[in-house]
């Protein structure tokens, strides 16, 4: 990847991470769900299917958005976005 300018090896670094940290998140959700199904098994709580869709859904809906966010904010500042941003028009 010599022939890569630095702008694009920053964006190609940016989005490495940027997969890196969404990869990462979905471990932890696959974590997070475990627990929870766990603890709601062992105190008993009844679990129909809907309630189990339920519970998937705002465990990774919520940690995945947040980290999706959160990323986008890493993702711009590493690639040079904000530089460019922030540079007057000519």
């Amino acid at each position: 990847m010599a022939d890569q300018s630095p702008r694009e090896a920053r964006m190609q670094e940016a989005k490495r991470r940027f997969a890196l940290l969404m990869k990462l998140m979905l471990g932890a959700c696959a974590i997070v769900l475990i627990g929870a199904f766990s603890w709601l098994h062992h105190t008993g709580t009844p679990m129909p299917l809907p309630f189990i869709g339920a519970i998937f859904v705002a465990v990774v809906g919520s940690l995945m958005l947040a980290a999706a966010l959160m990323g986008l904010v890493f993702f711009s500042a590493a690639s040079g976005a904000d530089e460019d941003a922030d540079r007057p028009e000519k």
